[in-house]
């Protein structure tokens, strides 16, 4: 049993390590989401971001108060401390929704200004942007329309970087197979991960959620005597399964510290 165990696991890792390396050509945090303004309801804009290309659609009002918008292909432009793209920003024209048939050559773009976004955490950024001269610069927050339904099972692995441990010996890089298995009512969330053999962690805490990126901060306790707090951040789930990054702070082992990434496939039984 523990060596199919450690089999599957094995796999999964493998696996997961390609899914790693897949979004990473993207260089960043996924993007895509509602963006808007701290206490400025009723306009907002809408990322989708592709490997390392971001469409953007600004939904604003012109000077009559009347909805308009403008979209732009953004295309990574660096790295350093933020991560930024930039691109020419377009006024788009075309026949009325109602038409039948839509007639395409009807559609015209007009080049009005530049648009430029600088992600500065996972859940906020700057847009700046120009529309016929007027030069706009906003602070955006991910919005969020629904709480996530994180509950379920999952099977995968753990990677797991330990720094600043007491005991140097435990300054390591470690990756595992690993039974994710979430609980949550509400915003109180209950994860437990089993490794190899009986190794099991408990975590429990509160949900909070920017835009698609959930995040649990909390406490934990191991049985292999391991217990601190824990923060699960940029948690991101669908229908096949979870990914999420971590950071603990120890109390047992004293003074450890440690970041990385679990994830996993979505199942019913394992």
């Amino acid at each position: 049993m523990n060596k199919a165990f450690r089999t599957f696991g094995q796999l999964l890792i493998a696996a997961l390590f390609c899914i790693g390396l897949a979004r990473a050509t993207s260089f960043t945090t996924d993007q895509s989401d509602i963006w808007n303004a701290q206490d400025e309801p009723g306009w907002a804009a809408e990322f989708v971001q592709r490997g390392m290309t971001i469409f953007v659609v600004i939904y604003v009002y012109d000077q009559g108060s009347d909805p308009t918008w403008y979209s732009a292909t953004l295309e990574w432009t660096g790295g350093g401390a933020n991560f930024a793209w930039s691109g020419d920003l377009y006024a788009t024209k075309g026949p009325w929704f109602g038409t039948i048939p839509f007639n395409p050559a009807q559609v015209t773009l007009r080049k009005v200004g530049t648009a430029t976004w600088v992600a500065q955490t996972v859940s906020s950024g700057l847009l700046t942007y120009s529309v016929d001269g007027v030069q706009i610069a906003k602070n955006l927050y991910r919005y969020l329309l629904h709480y996530d339904d994180f509950q379920g099972h999952y099977a995968g692995g753990v990677h797991r970087t330990s720094a600043a441990c007491a005991n140097p010996a435990l300054n390591a890089t470690t990756e595992f197979p690993a039974l994710v298995n979430i609980v949550q009512n509400g915003q109180t969330m209950s994860v437990q991960t089993v490794g190899p053999g009986t190794a099991s962690c408990n975590y429990t805490g509160t949900l909070s959620q920017a835009g698609q990126m959930g995040r649990i901060i909390g406490n934990f306790a191991c049985t292999t005597g391991e217990s601190g707090t824990f923060d699960f951040f940029e948690m991101q789930v669908n229908i096949s399964g979870i990914t999420a990054r971590l950071a603990f702070r120890y109390a047992v082992p004293q003074g450890c510290t440690a970041t990385g990434w679990f994830g996993g496939a979505r199942g019913t039984t394992f």
